[in-house]
């Protein structure tokens, strides 16, 4: 992902997140870029600890792969509970393989304008000095380190059946928390009693994420690599959990023309698998739930 002056990932800790080798029971969550990661990540870590939130950011308990490196974090250390969790947005091809892994999709059109309203500010970009057509044709589209959406849901697509893969689509966990916190505990082997999945109900909640919105800000990351990003003077101003954020259907913010785009790019890849948009997708998986 290119920023300003230099890389938010260096090339020394992209190597040793890809070539980091993981417990069986390690659990990474997996998404491309604003698709729902920190949301499902809240939700594991609650479960994994009893609701316990004793860190200033999330990434300082949960390292994100190819970032732990330059945060001065090793994977290999043990973490404050087990199963040991990772944030990645690695494409299937890249991630260190050999652990579990819950992917998370969500429409690329509300994924596209989440990235959008996020990336800019968080790399010091001024209002307006980027068009969601720039972006689509430029970040969206592959310059991020996480590639295009659709090779990264393509990748994902053929192992959605694997025994370790649990594919949870982002507007299922909207319409039923409950119901897709008990299958995160189930997946990663928890013993999740009701008073545990009331506790991560709760701490998952976009009313408490957003009232702790400093713990999931990615500050953590940020002053780590501002430096060589060329951001020394420059504030984040928008966070992970935004009072407008999460939302579906935000494909209404978007110009047709760009809309048009996005939905090629989409036939030209998933569409070959006869999936035809990404309702089609989403039936799929919850056909095999």
């Amino acid at each position: 992902m290119a920023a300003r002056n230099g890389l938010m990932h260096s090339a020394e800790s992209i190597a040793k997140g890809r070539e980091f080798k993981p417990r069986s029971s390690d659990v990474f969550i997996v998404t491309y870029p604003k698709c729902g990661t920190t949301w499902v990540t809240m939700i594991a870590h609650a479960l994994r600890t009893r609701g316990n939130v004793d860190f200033e950011e999330i990434t300082e308990v949960v390292p994100w792969d190819i970032c732990a490196g330059d945060c001065d974090q090793d994977l290999n250390d043990e973490q404050v509970a087990n199963p040991r969790l990772f944030k990645s947005h690695e494409a299937y091809e890249y991630v260190p393989k050999g652990a579990k892994y819950i992917y998370v999709s969500r429409e690329p059109l509300d994924a596209f304008v989440s990235f959008f309203h996020f990336l800019p500010a968080y790399m010091g970009i001024k209002p307006g000095e980027l068009t969601m057509g720039e972006f689509a044709n430029a970040i969206f589209a592959g310059v991020s380190q996480s590639g295009g959406i659709w090779g990264h849901y393509l990748g994902w697509w053929a192992h959605r059946n694997d025994p370790n893969v649990l594919w949870l689509c982002y507007e299922d966990l909207k319409d039923d928390l409950p119901g897709n916190v008990k299958k995160v505990a189930s997946f990663m082997g928890v013993e999740a009693d009701d008073d545990l999945l009331a506790i991560a109900n709760q701490r998952s909640s976009f009313a408490w994420m957003s009232a702790h919105g400093t713990k999931f800000d990615d500050h953590f990351l940020r002053d780590k690599v501002k430096a060589r990003m060329g951001l020394e003077d420059t504030a984040v101003t928008v966070g992970k959990v935004r009072k407008d954020g999460g939302k579906v259907g935000g494909r209404k913010a978007i110009p047709s023309e760009v809309v048009a785009l996005l939905e090629q790019r989409w036939e030209a890849s998933l569409g070959a698998l006869g999936l035809k948009d990404y309702a089609a997708l989403r039936a799929c998986i919850t056909a095999k739930k």
